[in-house]
């Protein structure tokens, strides 16, 4: 990888919070730099699994953290 790009760098291209001229660059040194493609693809690769990790919670325990979240304020409006 060269210099031009940096770890940090390729992790905001994957999150899509690269600055645009960064991005371009990235995108052309991706083409003349197998090494830079490797590195990017694998980063990829390793955020699709991560995000994949990601589990919702059930409705039952959202309602339970809403009622805990209602009781909680009701308790300290009181206590004012």
């Amino acid at each position: 990888m060269s210099e031009t790009s940096t770890n940090h760098d390729i992790i905001k291209y994957i999150y899509n919070e690269l600055e645009e001229s960064k991005q371009k660059q990235l995108n052309i040194q991706t083409l003349i730099d197998p090494q830079t493609k490797n590195i990017l693809d694998c980063y990829e690769s390793i955020k699709k699994e991560l995000d994949s990790l990601f589990l919702n919670p059930s409705d039952s325990v959202i309602n339970k953290i809403k009622e805990y979240s209602l009781a909680f304020n009701l308790i300290k409006k009181n206590k004012v």
